[in-house]
């Protein structure tokens, strides 16, 4: 049986609250669109604009959300792994890390080998639930397709669904990374009717759209491919200090973006992301793991899930630990239990982050995997069923018998949850195998599946079609830049 309760910040009257004040700001205050296109389509579907300051009658945000599914299928290469967004709890890579925490040399840039283990590991990873997207942002190939290398690399190595990287950066990009996909799946216009991806919009606090986001509203949700909207405010940064105003502040940028996206393609999923964040005053710098973030993370899931009925994401499961140690497992499981808590429907940054979401760690991705394994565990509560209740056991019992070679034990002493890296073993049996950290069991285990893991998911004739389409796009692209010259 599923948990019987949720974490929850707000009342209904809040959410309402929430909602209304939402509305005001939209309608009263409006948004600021840079993209000439985006404030054009706007306005002939009701809006009213002055300038590029956009605002947002009320029917036409709840007309938008009327059209917006609560939950859709993402498929992956391998049907077998599609998952179904919005029903239950999912977990998706990290997004946007700079650095690697390699195990040998310390914090250093990532190349692209680096960036194909993580897909290896995501791989292995019973947790996650889709790959791809972009923990690390290779420094070894070219700018201009190092989104198409990225996607590459992960449908070699992983058979989930798999994530549009966040470095792309032209419509142009967009385009040639959703035709990888159509490569993949096999024909022209098979995203027109299936989702196999998504990209990840980024409004600017307080209440701006620039060129660039609106460009990745517009070519995704007209591929038919589903919007993360992440807005990312800051209190006393980028919002006002406020917690409960700086959720607010969020639900208007997103529900502005997912009004943009309906216009283009009525229908088409869009994803909501709690990602705001704390400011922290002191240092003058964001708190992704602070008990006040959390506070909101779970303030958004409940405006998403619970108000909106949208499949709900939270950037949680987060440390500002530069090491993987007590402060990055502290940090992590509070930001990640309350969210899930909340009921969120899909996390991201919840595998191998540091350092603010600045660094990933291959070693830390299965320390996660395992906490993800402990939280999931106890949200499916318990087993309540008559044969739980054990009422023929408890009532043969003698006193102070044990039930260790019971019927019952043996039939289900392995029906419970075991740590995966986590050492259970006696201190005696833990000093006797020479006393590893969790660190050490994380790395031994991150060896183990790089070295058994398989070239390549992809058939050679698939692999040589994708191959061979980014080399035609580098061969493209070297001519302008040579003509350019």
């Amino acid at each position: 049986m599923r948990l019987l309760s949720k974490i929850q910040v707000l009342t209904d009257d809040d959410m309402e609250k929430v909602h209304e004040s939402t509305l005001k700001l939209l309608w009263e205050k409006g948004v600021s669109f840079q993209s000439k296109e985006a404030i054009s389509l706007l306005k002939h579907h009701g809006a009213t604009v002055n300038g590029n300051n956009v605002r947002f009658p009320n029917d036409m945000v709840m007309q938008a959300l009327s059209q917006c599914p609560q939950t859709f299928h993402l498929e992956a290469l391998n049907p077998q792994r599609s998952v179904t967004v919005g029903d239950g709890l999912l977990i998706h890579p990290a997004g946007g890390e700079v650095f690697i925490q390699d195990f040998e040399d310390g914090r250093r840039s990532p190349t692209l080998g680096d960036f194909a283990d993580l897909q290896k590991i995501y791989q292995a990873c019973s947790e996650l639930d889709i790959a791809g997207y972009q923990p690390l942002s290779p420094i070894d190939v070219p700018d201009r397709t190092k989104g198409l290398h990225c996607v590459l690399e992960s449908m070699k190595h992983s058979d989930k669904p798999i994530l549009s990287p966040m470095e792309l950066d032209t419509v142009v990009q967009k385009e040639e990374c959703l035709k990888l996909f159509e490569i993949a799946y096999g024909k022209d216009g098979y995203l027109d009717n299936h989702y196999v991806t998504w990209h990840a919009v980024c409004p600017n606090s307080p209440l701006f759209y620039s060129d660039f986001a609106c460009e990745g509203i517009k070519v995704y949700a007209e591929r038919n491919q589903p919007v993360l909207v992440v807005s990312a405010p800051m209190t006393g940064i980028t919002s006002p200090i406020y917690l409960y105003s700086t959720v607010v502040l969020q639900i208007a940028e997103i529900l502005a973006g997912l009004v943009l996206a309906q216009l283009y393609r009525p229908g088409v999923p869009v994803i909501p992301s709690a990602s705001l964040t704390y400011g922290n005053m002191r240092y003058a710098s964001w708190e992704c793991a602070c008990p006040d973030t959390a506070l909101m993370l779970v303030a958004s899931v409940q405006m998403f899930k619970d108000f909106y009925h949208l499949p709900s994401r939270a950037q949680t499961g987060v440390t500002s630990s530069k090491i993987i140690d007590y402060q990055a497992g502290m940090e992590s499981i509070q930001s990640f239990m309350l969210t899930a808590l909340a009921g969120v429907s899909l996390c991201s940054q919840s595998l191998g982050t540091l350092e603010n979401l600045m660094t990933t760690s291959l070693e830390k991705t299965i320390i996660d995997n395992e906490m993800i394994s402990r939280v999931r565990h106890i949200l499916d509560g318990m087993n309540t069923s008559e044969e739980a209740l054990g009422m023929d056991i408890l009532m043969e019992a003698r006193p102070c018998q044990d039930f260790m070679t019971h019927p019952s034990t043996l039939d289900h002493l392995k029906d419970g949850w075991q740590p995966q890296v986590s050492d259970w073993r006696s201190y005696d049996a833990w000093q006797a195998q020479g006393a590893p950290e969790i660190l050490d069991a994380a790395h031994t285990e991150v060896e183990k599946i790089l070295s058994s893991a398989p070239e390549s998911f992809l058939p050679p004739e698939m692999e040589e079609a994708l191959s061979e389409y980014i080399r035609h796009v580098e061969e493209k692209a070297s001519v302008i830049s040579a003509h350019n010259k």
